[in-house]
């Protein structure tokens, strides 16, 4: 009996052990790629980790390296500067010099000083400009009244003459004259003082310029030298009060002279006084 029950039990512990060989093959023989699955995550995981871990330390390897190389590099840029700024330098101020070069300009002569006359001098001084039209007025009148005396400037009637101690006397047809008075009134608004004398020969004197025949105004027909040949513009040379004086250059038969002129305010009428020449 305890035979039979050794037997049973040699025969199932045969049993189990193939059943458990079988049973190890076939879970071997099924598993791989379940197990390669299920095994290759945590294989992997640590090789994962490791390189999540190494890759910071590259990093900061790295940052380090590019510190070196910029603390290596670092001296040579400083440096650079320093070499180059004396070219910067250089060409900044080359337009400078350039533009000094050209803008260079050879000095100016100057103009040659013009002297002025003494009678320039005080008029500029004095700024008397406003006498100026008041002269050339008086250079007017005076021109006329000298060319009416002189035998011209008077409308005549030359079919009209009248013979008187060997000289011919024209019929005067001129609007300003019609008698000796008108004569003398026209010649008192033109000058006063001494000149007035002067050209007192136009109605006074044995042969005036200017006489009456039978009531009615006569004038010498013959010319004579006069008029003022002025050559310019009147130069104030000084003012007083109611008086001025002026020069003006004037051609004559022994060239060019100096006119002088005095004027006085008459009654509100400005008239010349008094004139000589240099």
């Amino acid at each position: 009996m305890k035979k039979h029950i050794l037997t049973v039990v040699l025969i199932s512990g045969l049993v189990c052990s193939s059943l458990a060989s079988c049973t190890l093959e076939t879970y071997e023989s099924t598993t791989p790629r379940s197990a390669n699955w299920s095994v290759s995550t945590p294989t992997n995981a640590p090789n994962n980790n490791v390189q999540s871990v190494d890759t910071p330390q590259a990093a900061v390897d790295n940052n380090v390296q590019q510190v070196q190389q910029q603390q290596q590099s670092a001296p040579a840029q400083q440096q650079t500067p320093q070499a180059e700024q004396p070219q910067a330098q250089q060409q900044q101020e080359a337009p400078a010099q350039t533009q000094q070069v050209n803008t260079a300009q050879p000095p100016k002569a100057d103009p040659p000083e013009v002297t002025a006359s003494p009678a320039q001098q005080a008029a500029a001084a004095n700024n008397y400009s406003e006498y100026v039209p008041v002269a050339k007025n008086i250079m007017q009148s005076l021109d006329r009244l000298d060319n009416i005396a002189g035998g011209f400037y008077v409308s005549l009637d030359p079919n009209t003459s009248i013979q008187d101690g060997g000289q011919t006397y024209s019929k005067v047809i001129d609007n300003r004259f019609s008698t000796v008075n008108d004569v003398i009134n026209y010649v008192n608004t033109i000058i006063c003082g001494d000149l007035i004398y002067k050209y007192s020969g136009l109605y006074s004197g044995d042969s005036p310029t200017f006489k009456e025949f039978g009531g009615e105004l006569y004038y010498l027909n013959e010319s004579r030298n006069c008029g003022f040949g002025y050559q310019g513009d009147p130069t104030i040379t000084s003012v007083s009060g109611g008086s001025f004086s002026f020069t003006v250059p004037i051609a004559t038969g022994s060239g060019v002279k100096t006119f002088s002129v005095n004027a006085v305010n008459d009654g509100g009428t400005w008239k010349a006084c008094s004139y000589s020449y240099t």
